[in-house]
């Protein structure tokens, strides 16, 4: 059953969370550290339209998706200390 389950969390899904988060005061620069904890390793960045480069939520793999949901809803504006935190909610 989490198989089917992870299949069906898009992208835009991903993105729709994020901005959720973003707008709770979560900084960008925590929510781009989560997104490359739960990305392969040779996941490549890209030039965005505003000049940054970041990874795409694409890269995250189907079967990581709950997993990176579940951690992006665990930050908070005063939980928020960077790589620390997103080194615990990975485990």
């Amino acid at each position: 059953m989490t198989e089917t389950i992870d299949l069906i969390i898009t992208a835009n899904i991903l993105r729709t969370a994020i901005r959720a988060q973003l707008r709770r005061g979560t900084r960008r620069e925590i929510v781009s550290a989560l997104i490359k904890a739960y990305a392969p390793p040779e996941a490549r960045t890209v030039r965005r339209h505003d000049g940054e480069y970041r990874l795409p939520v694409e890269v995250i793999p189907y079967q990581r998706r709950i997993a990176f949901l579940d951690a992006l809803n665990q930050l908070s504006d005063e939980r928020a200390q960077g790589e620390t935190l997103i080194a615990e909610l990975v485990g």
